[in-house]
């Protein structure tokens, strides 16, 4: 909708830069925060000093699509998923730690990571309308210091009760408040490369699941436990500082009240299919990476040395998978292109129950992890492009993450039920079977989208 200079919505502050700067001065005066201004100039917001845009809404015509600005807030967005998700799949090296040097049962080792998971999706649920009413700058300063410290308390624990509380409760709860915000801060700044953009950055979490499990495996034998996991606190440390520093959305939100819940998302019908068939997915998504490895010791496939790497084999191609084909995402479209990697997914999943050689076992889980890197990266895209109103993104974003971190919980534990009963074969037959549902699922939705259409981009 255009507006001339003398309207504006009722989220929108008057372009008048002497009285925009007058009413920051007045609101810095009385403690407040400054709101939303359109000012040639810059706005300083607990934080660097950042230039603004000359609009008051982040539609396409305004976004720049490019700049040295907006890749810095793709380098940013890369670190964030470094020390969230690339953190999250570290676990199975402090997994296989727990159980064999600490003596904890692997079923009570495996809840301070499912917990963790839980948490990095579920507060995205609080943490989402904070970012609509605009304190994007203290979640990533919050998001941090309990990322990095909690690292560091870990470091300490020697009891199962102090692992739940450090690497659980404080590192789940600063992860989830900063892990949606490279998806949602970079749909401010590009356009045709809002999808490469959000891939190149979520490749963090593959890079992060290669260098942190290998850091402490090299380390930990030399130096033992606390300063092993200390040394992985400081490099959280040091690579949270560039989004600590110059994360920031190019739009700021006027400070305000603003809704926890979007009521208006219940009846959006494409996104509640989507949501649906992500929480079926997710059920499934996940298992291959915790399972791989000791599927391929346990079957005299490779050695634990060896299985170690495979993991990060997989990490390496997830990140390459979230890169590569989003150069092909602005032709087929996000939602298509989500579709196609679900589609490969399943294929992949079902594909384990035949891997019964190294090199199979191998190609098998680069192909599971490629496509689920995609999926990964992509998903947050289209659940942004579905929402009708750009000062809703955060609030949906977060109410998305906050459904599914319920499947996250389940998982582990499901397949762990699984396993003693009908074996990896039922293991890999779950994640092929949820997954296949899933992306069944999330075609509807994409039906529904376009009332039907096959052949067209979305």
């Amino acid at each position: 909708m255009t507006m001339d200079s003398k309207q504006h919505s009722p989220d929108e502050v008057d372009t008048s830069s002497t009285n925009a700067t007058d009413r920051d001065s007045t609101a810095l005066h009385k403690g407040s925060r400054p709101t939303e201004t359109e000012f040639s100039g810059v706005l300083r917001n607990n934080g660097p000093a950042v230039e603004l845009e000359k609009t008051s809404q982040p539609d396409q015509a305004t976004r720049p699509n490019g700049g040295w600005k907006a890749w810095l807030q793709v380098a940013c967005g890369f670190f964030l998923y470094f020390n969230t998700y690339g953190l999250i799949n570290t676990f199975g090296i402090y997994q296989n730690y727990y159980t064999t040097e600490f003596q904890f049962d692997p079923s009570r080792a495996s809840l301070i990571g499912g917990i963790q998971t839980f948490l990095l999706f579920f507060a995205s649920g609080a943490a989402g309308p904070l970012y609509d009413a605009g304190y994007t700058r203290s979640l990533v300063i919050a998001g941090s210091i309990f990322i990095v410290l909690g690292t560091m308390m870990q470091s300490l624990c020697t009891q199962y009760w102090q692992f739940i509380l450090a690497q659980s409760l404080c590192i789940g709860l600063g992860g989830g408040l900063i892990s949606f915000l490279t998806p949602t801060i970079l749909s401010t700044y590009f356009t045709s490369l809002y999808p490469l953009t959000v891939g190149i950055a979520g490749s963090g979490t593959g890079i992060g699941g290669i260098i942190l499990p290998i850091t402490f495996r090299e380390l930990q034998p030399k130096i033992g436990f606390p300063w092993t996991v200390r040394i992985i606190g400081f490099i959280l440390l040091v690579t949270l500082l560039l989004p600590v520093l110059f994360l920031q959305p190019r739009i700021t939100p006027s400070a305000g009240r603003r809704r926890i819940i979007d009521t208006t998302a219940f009846t959006d019908w494409p996104l509640v299919i989507l949501l649906i068939g992500n929480f079926i997915y997710l059920l499934g998504g996940f298992t291959p990476f915790f399972y791989v490895q000791v599927y391929a010791v346990e079957n005299n496939i490779a050695d634990a040395n060896l299985s170690f790497y495979m993991i990060a084999v997989m990490n390496a191609v997830s990140a390459i998978g979230r890169i590569l084909p989003n150069f092909l995402s602005p032709y087929t479209g996000p939602f298509n292109m989500l579709i196609i990697t679900s589609v490969l997914t399943f294929i992949f999943a079902f594909a384990f129950e035949g891997a019964k050689s190294l090199a199979s076992l191998i190609i098998i889980s680069m192909g599971f992890g490629g496509a689920t890197g995609l999926f990964f990266a992509l998903q947050p895209v289209v659940v942004i492009g579905l929402c009708p109103n750009p000062k809703l993104v955060g609030t949906r974003v977060g109410m998305a993450f906050c459904f599914l971190s319920f499947a996250v919980l389940a998982s582990n534990p499901i397949a762990g039920a699984i396993q003693p009963v009908g074996g990896y074969s039922g293991v890999w037959i779950w994640t092929g079977v949820t997954t296949a549902v899933g992306t069944a699922l999330m075609f509807v939705a994409r039906l529904v989208k376009t009332n039907g259409v096959l052949l067209t981009k979305v």
